[in-house]
């Protein structure tokens, strides 16, 4: 029975010795190898009986159960495929079985037999299945690698944001002046910016990969840092300190911090170290600290008594040994002390009057008393200025008891109340004999007011020669006593009996002359 047959192009897989047969048949009758193939088909076809077609019947559903778990296993890959499972081997794999399979579907098409009905049918079958299979695999195989065109073009602008990203990093750490360098766990430097590099007098070939051992750095110094450094990594916490080092400049101060870097995993991988230089900071505090140390001599030995009181609230906040047991009183005792307690309250007008002089010239001297914790009270003199005292405004005092010197002027008061009651012409006079005060009778003798005789020397009446030797004998003998002549402020000339002496103090040194003058002349004085 005849069958009629549609010309096709088919494409298909044959084993290697078939292939070689054909060959040598065409070549042997001078035909193509597609008729040789067809005249070998029509002879299958044609006889049934021929021994050759078992063994190519068997080929033939070998190749189907092999399609056929191609097949099956293409529908697996599918299912892998929709969950995201499928790698990019999975896919070629599936590629390579989508063009074998369409190959056998071909070869099936063409040389099953008619009558094989149900092999045929299953051979339809499965090819449908399997181009199916095949079309879903190939969508897909196009929409994976359009996925990983885009995936990959989204990692090459992200690669080149992080190269940005981290050229600006480099940048801002190479125009730091601070250190900034990482270590391994090994202690080996694998970065150090610009002004680390420098300072030590080094290029990257010189410090990458290196430890401070090999670097040369002094182990006084980097083995509590390096305890420091392990410590880091092995808690993860940063730590701050402070570390001198040799570097080009000599040995410099620095004060640095220690700062883990984690792994997504959570381990430690570097640590980074950054530094700023304080020396010139520390030599600074140095100078501070001497100079606090100074004034604190000089507060605590100082003559004076001082006492720092906040300008706002009027608290003592400091005071010198020598206050304090001025008034009987220890340092801590004065300090737990109100002022009202050891500094009488004054007129309100005469406070307001100081604060706003001290305030307007940083500066004020005044008197006041003070009163000792036995009940007396001591006359002082206090002179105050603004200054910073523990980083706020505050008001430094130097007291001066002036118990002797009011006790002076007293004296000197009595004293002058009985002069000024003395029929005598009396009057003071300093070291270089310019006159200080005169009493009534001494300015109705001479005729001069007070203001006019201030400041001139007895040598504007008594004539140069003779104030340098009564000046010479004072120095001498400590007296003189004399007649003299002295013109009176009208111009009368007066014939004086003079008697000078030199007044001194509690140690004996002088401090004034006192002169009385009496009239010798026949005429009133003018």
């Amino acid at each position: 029975m005849g069958h009629k047959m549609a010309t096709r192009v088919v494409t298909f897989r044959l084993p290697e010795d078939l292939i070689q047969a054909i060959t040598s048949q065409a070549t042997a009758t001078g035909k193509c190898k597609t008729a040789v193939v067809i005249d070998a088909l029509k002879q299958v076809f044609e006889l049934r009986t021929s021994t050759a077609a078992p063994t190519l019947m068997k080929k033939l559903q070998e190749q189907q159960e092999a399609l056929s778990e191609g097949v099956a296993g293409l529908n697996q890959s599918l299912v892998e495929l929709n969950r995201g499972t499928l790698s990019y081997n999975s896919v070629n794999r599936i590629e390579e079985l989508n063009h074998d399979t369409v190959a056998g579907q071909a070869f099936l098409d063409d040389v099953l037999l008619p009558p094989q009905q149900v092999s045929q049918a299953q051979s339809i079958n499965a090819s449908e299945d399997v181009i199916d299979a095949s079309n879903v695999i190939s969508q897909e195989s196009k929409s994976a690698e359009e996925q990983n065109g885009g995936v990959h073009q989204a990692l090459q602008v992200l690669a080149a944001k992080v190269e940005q990203r981290a050229r600006m990093l480099e940048q801002v750490l190479s125009a730091s002046v601070d250190h900034v360098c990482m270590y391994d766990r090994l202690g080996r430097y694998t970065y150090a910016n610009r002004a680390f590099m420098q300072s030590f007098g080094l290029e990257q070939s010189d410090l990458y990969g290196k430890t401070w051992q090999q670097l040369g750095l002094p182990a006084d110094t980097m083995k509590p840092f390096e305890a420091k450094r392990q410590i880091a990594f092995a808690t993860g916490q940063s730590i701050a300190e402070e570390i001198s080092l040799p570097t080009v400049n000599g040995v410099r101060d620095y004060e640095y911090i220690l700062s883990p870097i984690n792994t997504p995993d959570g381990s430690i991988e570097a640590v980074v170290y950054t530094a700023r230089d304080i020396t010139e900071r520390k030599q600074a505090e140095e100078l501070l600290r001497e100079s606090e140390k100074n004034y604190r001599n000089l507060f605590e030995w100082a003559h004076d008594s001082i006492f720092i009181t906040d300008s706002s609230t009027q608290v003592l906040l400091d005071v010198n040994e020598h206050g304090a047991r001025r008034l009987g009183y220890t340092r801590k005792q004065l300090l737990s002390l109100p002022a009202e307690v050891f500094s009488p309250p004054m007129d309100p007008e005469h406070r307001a009057d100081i604060l706003e002089h001290l305030w307007k010239t940083g500066s004020v001297t005044f008197e006041h008393v003070h009163q000792c914790k036995q009940g007396s009270q001591m006359p002082v003199e206090i002179s105050s200025r603004v200054v910073e005292y523990g980083g706020q405004l505050a008001i430094q005092s130097f007291v001066r008891d002036i118990t002797q010197r009011k006790q002076a002027e007293e004296r000197a008061d009595l004293y002058w109340a009985i002069i000024a009651q003395y029929s005598e012409a009396m009057a003071i006079l300093d070291l270089k004999g310019r006159y200080i005060q005169q009493n009534p009778s001494h300015s109705l003798l001479l005729g001069y007011s007070d203001d006019e005789l201030a400041k001139l020397t007895a040598a504007f009446h008594l004539g140069e020669e003779v104030f340098a030797l009564i000046r010479k004998e004072l120095l001498n003998n400590g007296r003189f006593c004399g007649q003299v002549t002295s013109y009176t402020k009208s111009g009368h000339l007066l014939t004086l009996e003079l008697e000078t002496f030199v007044v001194c103090n509690d140690t004996g040194e002088p401090i004034y002359y006192v002169e009385t003058k009496r009239n010798l002349t026949d005429h009133k004085p003018f």
